[in-house]
């Protein structure tokens, strides 16, 4: 069982700067001079984060921005290791995953990670073996594409970019969880998993030998699957 919910936990994460929905930037032209830490020129550094993750050739593994200087210019959090001219920019990588038929839980807005999904028992930090199971499923789920969050009169919304689907599959499923694979805040263990939201059915889907695919709602003020009034 599920119930439809933004996770209580994920509203407080929020506050934290626990999340980035922002979309991916590729081929971004750059300056980077080869052992400093700013890239200039940019065209501009709309829907750029503290915290995004930077890749491009010479821009040292790991390295994320830093701080947002201006317009037109970032700092990483790593030393170049070469002259830079091209980066890309990556927020959050968030996942949905799917809960099984008859789960031994009730996955709702006081689920807080997804712990190790296909494994272990059940709980509020652990879906467990609650995840579906079944061909071309993979433990984990699929991975959505960010859409730039924006303002709609007073809500605040965001979307993912194609509908989640699953190829060539066969199982039964009830309900879906958002979660954020990436790890962005510390503690005494670093988490990742962190869930978003829980999406239930309303009873029971199964897919034999087909395609399983998940229609996400309008990305409207009054529709869009992650939205704040």
């Amino acid at each position: 069982m599920a119930t439809t919910a933004m996770c209580s936990s994920f509203k407080q994460e929020l506050l934290c700067g626990g999340h980035c929905f922002l979309a991916t930037q590729a081929a971004v032209s750059a300056t980077g001079v080869n052992g400093q830490f700013t890239l200039t020129a940019l065209a501009s550094t709309a829907n750029l984060a503290v915290g995004m993750a930077v890749t491009g050739a010479n821009v040292a593994a790991g390295a994320v921005i830093a701080s947002v200087d201006s317009a037109t210019q970032v700092t990483l959090s790593k030393a170049h290791t070469g002259a830079v001219a091209s980066v890309t920019f990556t927020a959050d990588v968030f996942k949905i995953l799917l809960i099984k038929v008859a789960p031994a839980l009730t996955f709702d807005s006081t689920q807080t990670n997804v712990g190790t999904p296909g494994a272990g028992a059940s709980s509020s930090t652990n879906v467990g073996t609650d995840e579906v199971t079944g061909t071309n499923y993979t433990s984990g789920g699929v991975t959505l594409t960010n859409v730039n969050p924006d303002l709609s009169g007073t809500t605040a919304k965001t979307s993912f970019g194609a509908n989640p689907s699953w190829a060539s599959a066969s199982f039964s499923a009830t309900a879906a969880i958002i979660y954020n694979s990436s790890t962005r805040l510390g503690g005494a263990v670093p988490l990742n998993g962190r869930t978003v939201s829980v999406h239930d059915f309303g009873g029971t889907q199964t897919v034999t030998a087909g395609t399983f695919t998940l229609v996400l709602p309008t990305n409207d003020a009054a529709n869009a699957i992650l939205r704040i009034a």
